[in-house]
C-alpha cells in the first residue's frame, strides 16, 4: 500500500480496472480542478495515459502538418485520399453495411446483430471540416453506436469541398433526413448525430425541421460540434475560461477555410451559425467537448441557451483529449465511455430506457471521477435461439482487440456455473 501511495504521489498515476481482466493507467489531476461556464456540465477531470499520448502525438505531428499545408483543391483531394487508408482499420463482423439513397443522397445503414432491441434510427453525419472524413473513416463509431443503442444507424455521404460548400452540405443532410422520415416506421424515434462539422449539420437539421414544419429529431448527439463558422473569434458574447490549446486544429487556418465554406454568392438556409438558432431547437441535446479545444466555449454557450428555454441538455467536458475524441472508440477508454453516455441519452429520449435506470447504471459503476460506466455487458454471454444455445456461439463485448466468435461448447465445471471451452 505504501508503494502505491508513493507511486501515485510521485508520478500522478493510478491504475484502475474498467472491465474484467483489464487495467488502465490514468493520470490523477495535479492542476486546479476544471471549471465550467455551464454549471450543469459534467466535468471529467482525470484521463488515461493512452489519451495523453494521443494528444501529444497530435500536437507533434498532425497540428504542424495542418498549420503549414496550403489550403487549395489539390490539398483537399489529397486529404480525402487519406480517408481510404483510415478505412482499412478493424471492422465489426456483426454488422453488414447496406448502401442506398435517401432523398437522392448516398447513405450506408447498419444494424448490429447484438445489443438492445430498438426501433430507433440514428442519422449520422461525419466530421472533417467539410473537406475530409467520410462514411468509411467514421464507420467504426457508427458500428459502436449501433451496438450500444440497438438502432439502425444511417451514415450520410454528404457533398464536401471542393465539389460543394457548406450550403450544399446542409441541403444534402436535410434531404436525407426528409427521406428517412418518409421511410421510417417510427419517425418520432429518429436521432441525429455527428462530430465536429457533422455536429454543425446535426443542428442545422434540427433547425430546418422546425422551420419546414417537419417532425423534429427525438435527440441530437454532438461530439465536439462546430456551432458557428467563426469559432476562433473572441469578439462574440461567448465566455472563454480556458486558453485555447487545441491538440491539432490551428485557428490560423480558419479564415482561409471559411472563404471556402461560405463563398460569395452562397446562401445557407436558415442561420449560418447554429449558435444563433437555439430558438428553433426542440430536441433533447447531448454534447461533448474538450477542456482546451477551440470549439468548447460555444458548446457551453449553446448549453446555456437551450437550458434557459427548458430544453433537455446534457453536456460533458473532458480534460486532455483531442478534438472529437469519441471517434477513437477503438483506442481510447474515454471515447467508449462518451459513446456509452450518448447511447443512454438517446435511448432515454426515445422512451426505450428509463432515466432512473440509466442513473443507477452510472452511479453503481463510478470510479473516482473517471469512466463511470464500467460496462455492464463486459462479460461474454451465450447467444440463444428458440431457448437453446446457438451452436455454442459466444458473443464477447465488442472492442478493438476482442471481436471474435469462438467455436466451441459450453461445459459444466461442477462448481455451479458454466464456462466456455473453445475447440
Amino acid at each position: 500500500m505504501g508503494w502505491k501511495r508513493w507511486r501515485e504521489g510521485l508520478l500522478g498515476l493510478k491504475r484502475l480496472g474498467y472491465r474484467p481482466g483489464e487495467r488502465t493507467w490514468v493520470w490523477l489531476p495535479r492542476r486546479a480542478p476544471m471549471r465550467g461556464v455551464f454549471e450543469h456540465a459534467t466535468l471529467h477531470d482525470t484521463y488515461s495515459v493512452r489519451a495523453r499520448l494521443v494528444q501529444r502525438a497530435a500536437r507533434l505531428f498532425i497540428q504542424p502538418v495542418l498549420r503549414f499545408t496550403p489550403v487549395n483543391d489539390r490539398t483537399l483531394r489529397a486529404l480525402r485520399s487519406f480517408d481510404r487508408i483510415v478505412a482499412l482499420g478493424p471492422r465489426s463482423r456483426y454488422v453488414e453495411p447496406i448502401s442506398y439513397e435517401l432523398g437522392g443522397v448516398r447513405v450506408e445503414s447498419m444494424t448490429h446483430r447484438y445489443g438492445p432491441t430498438s426501433d430507433m434510427s440514428i442519422l449520422y453525419f461525419h466530421g472533417g471540416g467539410f473537406f475530409s472524413g467520410s462514411i468509411d473513416s467514421h464507420r467504426r463509431i457508427c458500428e459502436t453506436l449501433a451496438r450500444l443503442t440497438g438502432a439502425n444507424v444511417v451514415s450520410v455521404d454528404y457533398v464536401q469541398l471542393p465539389e460543394g460548400n457548406v450550403a450544399d452540405s446542409v441541403q444534402d443532410v436535410i434531404r436525407a433526413y426528409e427521406g428517412l422520415l418518409e421511410m421510417s416506421l417510427d419517425p418520432d424515434k429518429i436521432v441525429v448525430a455527428g462530430d465536429s462539422a457533422g455536429g454543425y449539420l446535426s443542428m442545422k437539421v434540427a433547425e430546418l425541421a422546425t422551420r419546414r414544419g417537419l417532425q423534429a429529431p427525438a435527440a441530437i448527439l454532438l461530439f465536439s460540434p462546430l456551432l458557428s463558422l467563426d469559432p476562433e473569434r473572441d469578439d462574440k458574447a461567448v465566455e472563454r475560461i480556458h486558453p485555447v490549446n487545441d491538440a491539432y486544429l490551428p485557428p490560423s487556418k480558419l479564415p482561409k477555410i471559411r472563404k471556402l465554406w461560405n463563398p460569395v454568392g452562397s446562401s445557407i438556409e436558415g442561420f449560418a451559425s447554429p449558435l444563433h438558432a437555439s430558438a428553433y431547437i426542440r430536441s433533447s441535446v447531448f454534447m461533448t467537448a474538450v477542456e482546451d479545444e477551440m470549439l468548447r466555449p460555444e458548446v457551453e454557450a449553446m448549453s446555456l441557451l437551450l437550458a434557459d428555454r427548458g430544453v433537455d441538455v446534457e453536456t460533458h467536458i473532458w480534460r486532455k483529449q483531442v478534438h472529437a475524441f469519441p471517434v477513437l472508440a477503438d483506442f481510447l477508454p474515454e471515447s467508449r465511455h462518451a459513446l456509452r453516455l450518448a447511447a443512454e441519452f438517446a435511448r432515454i429520449a426515445v422512451g426505450e430506457l428509463a432515466r432512473e435506470a440509466a442513473e443507477e447504471i452510472d452511479s453503481s459503476a463510478s470510479v473516482d471521477n473517471f469512466l463511470a460506466e464500467e460496462w455492464l455487458d463486459e462479460t461474454a454471454t451465450a447467444s440463444f435461439v428458440d431457448g437453446e444455445a446457438d451452436s455454442g456461439e459466444i458473443v464477447p463485448p465488442e472492442s478493438a482487440a476482442d471481436e471474435e466468435i469462438i467455436e466451441g461448447e459450453l461445459v459444466d465445471d461442477r462448481r455451479g456455473s458454466w464456462f466456455f471451452r473453445g475447440v
